[in-house]
C-alpha cells in the first residue's frame, strides 16, 4: 500500500505521539514525489523546529551523493556513523537523513549495515530511494518501507515520453539490441535533443525581443548585450535540464524492470538490471562532467549494447 504525503506525515505523527516510532524508515517513491522533503518535515516534526531549520540542525545530520560519479561513499558512512554515537545537542533525538540511498558503494552500505543492527539510542535513521530493489535486502529488512505516491507528480513532456517509447522498442523481451540498435538509439537522442535546443533558442529570442520592445527605447547603457547573454544561458540552462530529464527516463526504465524482477527473484537479471543502471548514472556524470555529449551518449548506448 501506498500513503500519500500527508497521510504518511499523520502516521508517523501518530507513532511519535504513541512513542511507537521506528528507528529505521525506508521512504519510496518516484522522482517527482518530494521523498527528500517529506524525509526533512519528519525530522522537524520529531525535532519540534521549522522545516527551513532542518538543514542547519545540530542534531540533523544528513548525507548525499557528493562524489564525481554521484554515489555515497564509506568515508561519509563512517562520518555520520561517529556523528549518531555523539550525544544530542539540542534535542532528545538524533536524526539521519540519507538521500537517494540505492547509490552508497557496497562498503558504505556495509557500514551503514551497523548502524542499522545496532543504532544508538535516540536515534531515527531516514533513507529516501526511486530504486528500494538496488540497496541490499539486510538494509531494507531492517528498516519500516514508506511508500509515497503523488497526486501532484507533473505530467511527462513529449520527448520523455518519446525516450519512454526507444526505450521498449530497443530493450523490450525480443528486441535486438546490439551496436548497430545502440547506434540508432544515439541517433534518437540526439534528435530529441535537437528539437528541445531548437525550442528552448526559439522561446529565448521571443523573450528577448518582447524586452526589446519593451524596453529598447528607455533603458541607456549596454543592457541589450547583457540581456542577450542572458537569454541565452538561460536557454542552454533549459536544454540541460530537459536533457536530465530524458537520462532519467531511460534509468526509470531500467528501474521498473528491476522491480518486476526482483519480485521473480531472478539473480541474474536483478544484477544485470543494477548494472544497467550503472551505466546510465555513469552517463549521466559524464554529461555533467562536460564530456563532449555525442560521446558520451554512443559510450553509454553502446556499454548497455554489451551488457544485454
Amino acid at each position: 500500500m501506498s500513503f500519500s504525503k500527508t497521510q504518511a506525515l499523520a502516521l508517523l505523527k501518530k507513532a511519535m505521539e504513541e512513542q511507537r516510532l521506528g528507528h529505521a524508515y525506508l521512504i519510496t517513491g518516484s522522482f517527482h514525489d518530494g521523498m527528500e522533503t517529506i524525509a526533512e518535515e519528519l525530522a522537524a516534526m520529531v525535532l519540534s523546529c521549522s522545516l527551513l531549520e532542518v538543514k542547519m540542525h545540530p542534531d540533523v545530520h544528513i548525507v548525499e551523493p557528493e562524489s564525481k560519479s554521484r554515489k555515497i561513499l564509506t568515508e561519509q558512512m563512517r562520518g555520520l556513523e561517529e556523528a549518531l554515537h555523539l550525544k544530542p545537542q539540542q534535542s532528545h533525538y538524533k536524526i539521519a537523513i540519507i538521500h537517494d540511498a540505492e547509490r552508497m558503494v557496497s562498503s558504505a552500505a556495509n557500514a551503514f549495515l551497523k548502524t542499522l543492527e545496532e543504532p544508538p539510542d535516540q536515534t531515527l535513521l531516514l533513507l529516501t530511494t526511486s530504486i528500494p530493489e538496488a540497496l541490499l535486502e539486510t538494509i531494507r529488512s531492517r528498516c519500516i518501507r514508506l511508500p509515497i505516491y503523488s497526486a501532484e507528480e507533473p505530467p511527462k513532456s513529449e520527448h520523455e515520453k518519446k525516450v519512454a517509447a526507444l526505450m521498449k522498442t530497443f530493450f523490450d523481451e525480443g528486441a535486438s539490441y546490439d551496436v548497430a540498435a545502440a547506434f540508432q538509439l544515439v541517433r534518437h537522442f540526439q534528435e530529441l535533443l535537437a528539437a528541445i535546443r531548437a525550442e528552448a533558442t526559439e522561446t529565448a529570442e521571443e523573450e528577448f525581443d518582447l524586452e526589446k520592445q519593451h524596453f529598447g527605447k528607455t533603458t541607456e547603457g549596454n543592457w541589450e548585450g547583457a540581456r542577450e547573454q542572458y537569454f541565452k544561458a538561460s536557454a542552454e540552462a533549459s536544454v540541460l535540464s530537459q536533457r536530465s530529464l530524458l537520462i532519467d527516463a531511460v534509468a526509470t526504465y531500467f528501474g521498473e524492470k528491476l522491480r518486476t524482477v526482483s519480485q521473480q527473484s531472478d539473480q541474474n537479471e536483478i544484477v544485470l538490471l543494477l548494472r544497467k543502471l550503472e551505466i546510465v548514472e555513469k552517463l549521466r556524470s559524464s554529461l555533467e562532467g562536460g564530456v563532449q555529449e555525442t560521446l558520451a551518449l554512443e559510450a553509454g548506448f553502446l556499454e548497455l549494447a554489451e551488457k544485454k
